[in-house]
Parts: C-alpha cells; sequence; structure tokens
C-alpha cells in the first residue's frame, strides 16, 4: 500500500514540473579582466533594452539577446541607425554672378536685337541654385525685300527661378544642370514703313504702326553645363525652350521681339555665359567628406558582440 502512494506521488510531481513553463534562462556570461565592464552590459545601458531581455552567447560567441518571457531571440532595433541623407556641401556653398555675353556675339554676326544679360545665384548643398537674371535688350530691324521697319526701345527685362545640378556630389567646378524660369519685360516698340498692296486694285498703302507699350510674360525651361575655365572663373551654354505667357495684347500688331525672350516667332534660343563663383564651402573638393546614403550600420556598429559606437549617445 505504502509503495503505490509513493508511486502515484511521484507521478503529481513529475506532471506538475512538465506543465510549469520554464520562462527563465541565466545567462552565462565570459570572465572579463577586474575593474572593467562587460561589453554587453554597457550596451544595455546605452540602449535600455526591456527589463525581461537578457544577452546570452551563440556558440561562435556572439551576444544574443533573449526575451525570456517568450523564449525568443529579441531583434534590437536600435541597432537600425536611419542615417539621414546628408549633401555633400553646406547649405551654403557658393555665390555665383554671370555675364551672358550671346547676345553681343549674335548681333556680331549679324542679329538685330539683344544687347546683354546678367545673373545672381545662391549655391545651395551644390544642387539647387535659386537665381534672378536681368538684363536690357532693344531691336532695330528691317527684313530684306520687306515691307516694314521693326524698332524696340532699350528695355530692362527680369527673370526668376531655379537650377538643379546633376553632378551635386561631385567637384562644384563643372555642372550639368537643368532649370526653370519666370520672365516679364516692359517695353515699347514701333512699326514702320509698312507697306501692303492690294493685289484686285493694284494699289500701294503706307502706313505706320506708332509707338506700343506692352508688358509681356513667358517662361523658360533650360539644360545647360559649366565647366571651370581658370581659378573661380568658368564658362557654360544653355539651351533654352520658352513660351510666351501674355505678349501684352497691344492694340495695333504684335511685337516681333520681346527683350530676354528674342522674337515671339521662335520657341527656342541659347546663351552663353561667363561665371565667377565666390566659394562659402572654405574646404577643397578632395577634403570634403562623402556623406552616406541610404540605411547603414556606422563602422564601429556591429550586431554582434562589439561595443556600440562610443559617439552615439
Amino acid at each position: 500500500m505504502t509503495s503505490r502512494i509513493a508511486i502515484i506521488c511521484s507521478l503529481i510531481m513529475i506532471a506538475v514540473l512538465t506543465m510549469t513553463p520554464q520562462r527563465r534562462i541565466t545567462p552565462v556570461k565570459p570572465a572579463v579582466a577586474a575593474g572593467e565592464t562587460h561589453p554587453a552590459e554597457r550596451d544595455t545601458t546605452r540602449r535600455r533594452l526591456p527589463p525581461s531581455v537578457i544577452h546570452m552567447h551563440d556558440d561562435n560567441g556572439n551576444v544574443i539577446l533573449i526575451d525570456t518571457i517568450t523564449g525568443a531571440e529579441y531583434n534590437d532595433t536600435t541597432h537600425l541607425i536611419t542615417n539621414v541623407p546628408k549633401m555633400e556641401y553646406p547649405l551654403l556653398s557658393g555665390l555665383t554672378f554671370g555675364v551672358d555675353i550671346w547676345d553681343p556675339l549674335m548681333r556680331a554676326f549679324g542679329n538685330h536685337y539683344g544687347l546683354i544679360g546678367f545673373s545672381a545665384g545662391v549655391n545651395l548643398h551644390n544642387r539647387y541654385r535659386p537665381i534672378i537674371d536681368v538684363g536690357i535688350g532693344d531691336a532695330n530691324f528691317t527684313p530684306d525685300g520687306g515691307n516694314f521697319s521693326y524698332k524696340s526701345k532699350m528695355a530692362p527685362y527680369f527673370k526668376i527661378g531655379a537650377d538643379y545640378n546633376f553632378l551635386y556630389n561631385s567637384n562644384p567646378a563643372y555642372e550639368v544642370y537643368a532649370g526653370v524660369r519666370f520672365g516679364f519685360t516692359p517695353f515699347k516698340y514701333e512699326i514702320t514703313d509698312i507697306t501692303l498692296r492690294d493685289p484686285y486694285w493694284g494699289e500701294t498703302s503706307h502706313f505706320d504702326i506708332p509707338w506700343q507699350s506692352v508688358t509681356a510674360s513667358y517662361f523658360e525651361l533650360l539644360i545647360g553645363v559649366k565647366v571651370k575655365l581658370w581659378g573661380q572663373l568658368s564658362a557654360g551654354w544653355q539651351v533654352k525652350y520658352h513660351s510666351l505667357m501674355s505678349d501684352g495684347k497691344a492694340a495695333n500688331g504684335k511685337p516681333w521681339y520681346i527683350p530676354g525672350y528674342g522674337t515671339s516667332r521662335s520657341n527656342w534660343a541659347g546663351s552663353f555665359s561667363f561665371y565667377y563663383t565666390f566659394d562659402l564651402n572654405h574646404r577643397p573638393h578632395n577634403q570634403v567628406i562623402k556623406a552616406s546614403e541610404g540605411v547603414e550600420n556606422p563602422p564601429n556598429l556591429t550586431l554582434d558582440s562589439q561595443p556600440i559606437n562610443p559617439e552615439a549617445k
């Protein structure tokens, strides 16, 4: 009888032990030198892990994190430090001033319109460049065998826009960029010696359109290249597509030439400029530290037993 009771008690104890979950694991820490703190403990103080998470070592000696409640490995997301993409160059990296000599060059080859233009831009991160263009233009044109003479008084034009440099992580002395501009100009023009011949009666009439005061507006899309010549001096070319938003709606005829735009009959134009850049970076290009892009671990931070980067707070 006594032996039966002992057997029954043993079975009950085995069942109880089997049903009790083994929820705690005792970590095995390798020995460290006296006065030193184990790397895992230093990590814990910095990362502030949940109380239920402990450090263990796998067969390869790497530190792993175990959640004593679930018994599963704990993924420490603080290791995945997201580096906000940084620009290679500072916010204010340069001021660029330019002079557009395209119109003077074209006048030397026979054009009868345009004078000169100037530009000023702020280089942001060597990537974005808000820019302002100002200039003056006039026209005095009579087509060969034509029946009119067009004259436009010297008038200013203004443009505002921005450029985007596709080589923003490269040497700032060389650029390939695209840009957009909004321009407007108040100007006056007249058309004289207009000759019209009536094909039916065979009569010829002459008349003039007196000075018209208008304000025209337009937008431009452009692509450009800038290359270094010497020191802070560079040169650049632009190809522009532009379109009139308003030609002023003069009462008598439309303007043939618009300052800063060119002839109203063409949607394409070009420019050639010299630039001088005041460098605000104060560091040579080869000393600029390239910023990391995307998400990655810093050089000192790994997911094994190495300590966290000491610079990370």
